[in-house]
């Protein structure tokens, strides 16, 4: 899903944008976020929102991953080479 509105992004914007980046920060989006639960979603083994700060940092960080992996092969496939060359005319 991520990869599919990366492409939205990149069709919408892909004029007026030069440089692409995936995810702002997302160690700290898994650790802050599930590990000890001080940002969204609030999920650690001790908050009461629930969760498991053993797994859910890890998962969180490797589907962070694979969603940035998909939407930088999307874009290096399909719009890398018409956007240099849209930027370097």
């Amino acid at each position: 899903a991520f990869s599919d509105y990366a492409e939205f992004c990149f069709q919408t914007f892909g004029d007026r944008v030069k440089n692409w980046f995936t995810f702002n920060e997302p160690r700290c989006v898994a650790a802050l976020g599930y590990d000890n639960g001080l940002h969204a979603p609030g999920r650690c083994s001790e908050c009461a929102a629930g969760g498991n700060s053993t797994t859910e940092p890890y998962l969180v960080a490797h589907h962070l991953i694979l969603s940035h992996a998909a939407a930088v092969k999307r874009y290096r496939n399909k719009y890398q080479v018409k956007m240099a060359n849209q930027f370097n005319d």
